[in-house]
């Protein structure tokens, strides 16, 4: 009896195992994409990967128009993103009844001829039902008052840093 009980605890560790690294892999392919389709001004991938209580407050549509406006307008005050490159996926856990994680990111960016550098950070919220992970700027969960009236309820034991903006000019 005691074979069995040893057996089904190493059965279920390693299938726990494998149930974390696959939601592991999947984070740092979902925040790519995310990265990439800032880069690539691509709309449609961002709002995918976008949280579904902003999709649900702004409702898609204003949320695409947002989106767009913070293009023109970073096009029109000649800032541009150079690159945006996930760095490492910092911590995954079960809180409550949803995996979260962190993903660590670092983009550069150029303001009318200053370069800057943003190191910050997603916030990973995992959907079972579509296998896929929503984002949210970490950032926003701690500063931006509209963001944290969304997530009113928003507890965890993930260690949001500050984001840190380096100039290099």
């Amino acid at each position: 009896m005691k074979k069995y009980i040893l057996l089904l605890f190493l059965v279920s560790g390693s299938a726990f195992s494998q149930n974390i690294n696959g939601l592991k892999k999947s984070a740092l392919k979902d925040a790519k994409a995310l990265s990439e389709a800032s880069m690539e001004k691509d709309v449609n991938t961002i709002v995918k990967y976008t949280h579904p209580k902003i999709a649900k407050k702004y409702n898609e549509k204003q949320l695409r128009e947002g989106i767009e406006e913070v293009y023109r307008t970073m096009s029109a005050q000649k800032i541009k993103i150079i690159s945006s490159k996930v760095d490492k996926l910092a911590d995954i856990r079960k809180e409550g009844k949803e995996y979260r994680c962190l993903v660590t990111n670092t983009i550069k960016m150029d303001f009318n001829g200053r370069k800057v550098t943003l190191k910050s950070s997603l916030f990973g919220f995992y959907n079972k039902k579509e296998d896929q992970w929503h984002f949210i700027e970490s950032d926003k969960l701690l500063n931006d008052p509209e963001t944290k009236d969304i997530f009113s309820d928003f507890k965890t034991e993930i260690d949001i840093p500050q984001d840190e903006h380096i100039s290099e000019n």
